[in-house]
């Protein structure tokens, strides 16, 4: 668990809070929700319920107010908030939600710090890849803004995420430049900021006497400008590094010096991970009791909240402090559940959903077999019963009571056979289905994966082995190499992520295509410098689609952009979305130079754009006017 900071925190008093509430009652409308606003930012570290009741105010007044902007730059404030308690995945659709707003009104500066913020909650669930990503993507445009602070800034992210990957080497490195850019604009809380993760990646590599001297000045620099709660994590790397100094009465104290605080930040995350240090700490001290009462909190913490990773660690701290006891039960109990948990951390969500499918169809197979058997056996007793009372019945008309129970049977049992007839043809006509499902799935699949993936993993090949045949041409023939080999592998885990998008959808919403233009917009905004602004337009839709008609749509509006970008010498493309008498209207327009469709309407990319319409059942038609652009319209139900 990191024992980080969210970006955007600076040194702020309480007077400068009072300065600002004093003002509020002076302000009304837009101006009024920007100070509404900045007074739960800036709350953040002093009172953390102030910081919610004022920031959600901002955000209530903001929606009523109408302004995108304004809405999107109070759901990122929102959002650092959600970060910083822990709720990383409701914090990811609060950043998705400002991108899209401030986005839509070209809020240039705001998507800059979206994209900050939002690499941080990435780096906290451990999709390190897209914390990346999206550093990179904030870096290059403060480096275009020449904003020094907000430079720094996104060094100490990426310094955390080499650090999280085990670059440690790269991680101090770029946590030095961070530092020295700090130092030059006597900013001492992102000075403060720096030790700790100093200290953090020290007690990473057990080197815990420069661990605990960073972990002192970080201590010694928050506690100079009076930051009462984040001081937490300076107690925490603290209490890392004097436990692996031997220091456990010192340890001790720091660690609970820093559970109190995190417990009144309410960062359940955090809370998990001291308590387990902390009980390690105690039972290294011999204090088993109390050791193994908050391992179980812990542990329990841990469970609650699904976090498998910190499952596995608990209950093998569990099992130590239990042999420690003697009680060699629950030492095994607890070193079972550990190895379990280490074992579904192998396991993917989706094969997750399949075991659980599977399951379920199983149960209710046997569950079918149960009430078919049932009602056979209902269904003879009747008849039993039946045949029982006609033999009872007396006098003359036991021979005709006996010629239509005769008579009843027959019917009963050719009707029985003709159910089960029924029955065997549907469930043969379900498993045909079935397969054919399949076969479309794995056609499908096979597909996307030779179609984008493929290619791209030809460009890796064919780059590996221009590198070797050229290994003696030098390091920057070599650096140029690497560099092609790391684009092209991007590009495929882009493509891959893609397809894994669709494949674990069994429905995709109009609002996902948006979500994924706007993402791709975003992409060639910063490849092409903003030479070239991909705008997109849409209304409120909760029109849903199979996975194969969404997947085969997104590619097609994907292959329209691209096709634009590189060919039309337009400055702009337009997508818009509509959803007209209950079918989706997307239109993809550029304004650029055009082309003759009767010479170039058979090309490969046209082919293969018309080929996935007409198999996903979607209307496609092309126009275009030489000097005056493109236009592709796609309709479906």
């Amino acid at each position: 668990m990191l024992s980080g900071l969210c970006s955007y925190a600076q040194n702020i008093t309480q007077a400068d809070i009072d300065a600002l509430k004093d003002s509020l009652a002076l302000k009304s409308g837009k101006e009024r929700i920007e100070f509404l606003g900045d007074l739960g930012f800036k709350y953040r570290t002093i009172n953390t319920d102030s910081a919610w009741h004022y920031a959600r105010q901002a955000y209530k007044e903001a929606e009523a107010f109408g302004d995108d902007d304004l809405q999107g730059r109070i759901s990122m404030n929102l959002a650092i908030l959600k970060t910083e308690a822990g709720d990383y995945e409701d914090a990811i659709k609060s950043y998705k939600l400002a991108m899209n707003l401030v986005d839509s009104t070209n809020g240039s500066q705001t998507l800059s710090f979206v994209y900050h913020n939002m690499a941080n909650a990435y780096e906290r669930t451990g999709v390190i890849d897209t914390a990346i990503y999206y550093s990179l993507k904030a870096l290059r445009r403060y480096e275009i803004a020449n904003d020094s602070q907000r430079i720094a800034s996104v060094k100490l992210n990426i310094a955390s995420q080499y650090r999280t990957i085990k670059e440690y080497g790269l991680s101090e490195k770029v946590n030095m430049e961070s530092l020295e850019m700090y130092r030059a604009l006597g900013n001492v809380f992102f000075q403060a900021a720096i030790e700790n993760n100093l200290a953090l990646l020290n007690n990473d590599q057990e080197r815990y006497e420069k661990a605990l001297s960073h972990a002192q000045e970080s201590l010694r620099l928050w506690q100079s400008i009076n930051q009462r709660l984040v001081v937490a994590y300076s107690y925490t790397n603290l209490g890392i590094a004097q436990k692996g100094l031997g220091q456990l009465d010192e340890a001790e104290e720091s660690l609970k010096n820093a559970l109190a605080l995190q417990q009144e930040r309410g960062d359940k995350y955090e809370v998990i991970f001291l308590k387990m240090h902390l009980a390690d700490v105690l039972n290294r001290r011999g204090n088993y009791s109390e050791a193994a009462s908050l391992g179980r909190e812990a542990y329990q913490g841990a469970v609650d909240d699904d976090l498998l990773t910190f499952q596995q660690k608990t209950a093998l701290t569990l099992s130590k402090i239990y042999e420690n006891q003697r009680n060699y039960k629950d030492a095994l109990t607890y070193l079972q559940k550990s190895t379990a948990a280490q074992d579904s951390l192998f396991l993917t969500e989706k094969a997750k959903e399949v075991l659980k499918l599977k399951e379920q169809y199983e149960t209710e197979q046997k569950e079918n077999e149960i009430l078919r058997q049932r009602n056979e056996l209902i269904e003879s007793e009747l008849t039993l019963k039946r045949r029982n009372n006609l033999l009872i019945a007396g006098g003359g008309l036991v021979l005709v009571l006996l010629v239509v129970g005769v008579s009843l049977i027959r019917v009963q049992r050719l009707k029985a056979e003709r159910i089960k007839n029924e029955a065997a043809l549907e469930r043969a006509l379900a498993e045909a289905k079935a397969q054919e499902n399949l076969k479309e799935q794995r056609i499908r699949i096979a597909r996307d994966l030779h179609d984008n993936i493929g290619s791209q993993l030809t460009y890796i090949t064919s780059i590996t082995d221009t590198t070797r045949k050229g290994i003696n041409k030098g390091e920057a023939f070599l650096a140029e190499k690497l560099m092609q080999m790391k684009q092209f592998t991007l590009v495929t885990i882009s493509e891959l992520r893609d397809t894994i998008w669709a494949m674990n959808k069994d429905e995709i919403s109009l609002e996902d295509i948006q979500e994924r233009t706007q993402q791709l917009a975003a992409t060639i905004h910063d490849a092409t410098d903003d030479s070239i602004r991909v705008r997109t337009e849409s209304e409120p839709s909760d029109k849903v689609l199979n996975a194969f008609v969404g997947m085969n749509l997104f590619r097609i509006i994907q292959e329209c952009i691209n096709n634009a970008v590189k060919h039309s010498e337009t400055k702009e493309v337009l997508v818009s979305f509509k959803d007209i008498d209950n079918k989706i209207e997307i239109v993809v327009q550029d304004f650029g130079k055009g082309f003759d469709t009767e010479v170039q309407g058979s090309g490969n990319g046209l082919y293969i754009m018309k080929n996935r319409a007409e198999k996903a059942g979607i209307d496609f038609s092309l126009i275009s006017v030489v000097g005056e652009g493109t236009k592709v319209e796609l309709r479906v139900g």
